[in-house]
């Protein structure tokens, strides 16, 4: 039994519209051929996108992550959007200075940061570099790993007198100690 999608022989993305006459209905492996065609002529990425996902070649989950960031990313804004996106970054950021917040409001945008930032696995803005034995290191992580070692012995390496060529001289890489 075979599974049929509608697809669009002008895309949306490029101005197709849902007119019938726009529409053909294709088995899976047919749509993904038809936005491998696609892409290949024309280059534009949520052709790609579909290609990759109807081939299975990615998850559903990828390719809406894939789609975000492709969509969200500077390049595939116009000028007009990127100055849009500015102004309303200044206009949000300027509207709140000299603001007084009432204890209720920090409370909650600091559950809202913790939550956020608690799924955030990597920032290495944050990462702080590491100067053990001469050699920089860059991250706590990549300290115990290279030497076995747990956060604690990390720390108290550092502190100890026992392990001079351990010192916690580095910066984060926004140049903050």
């Amino acid at each position: 039994m075979n599974v049929y999608h509608k697809h669009h022989i002008i895309p949306r993305h490029a101005g197709g519209t849902d007119d019938s006459s726009n529409i053909v209905l294709l088995t899976i492996e047919q749509h993904a051929k038809e936005h491998k065609k696609l892409y290949k002529k024309y280059g534009r990425w949520q052709d790609k996108v579909a290609w990759l996902s109807l081939s299975k070649q990615i998850s559903c989950a990828e390719a809406t992550k894939m789609a975000q960031s492709i969509a969200n990313s500077k390049e595939n804004k116009t000028p007009a959007q990127i100055e849009a996106a500015r102004r309303n970054f200044k206009l949000a950021s300027e509207s709140n200075i000299g603001k007084k917040h009432s204890k209720e409001w920090k409370i909650k945008q600091s559950i809202g940061n913790k939550k956020y930032w608690s799924k955030v696995k990597d920032r290495p803005w944050q990462r702080k570099t590491y100067i053990i034995e001469g050699k920089t290191y860059h991250g706590l992580q990549e300290v115990m790993n290279t030497f076995k070692c747990t956060m604690s012995a990390v720390y108290a390496r550092i502190k100890s007198k026992h392990w001079p060529g351990w010192k916690n001289e580095g910066r984060f890489k926004n140049g903050r100690n």
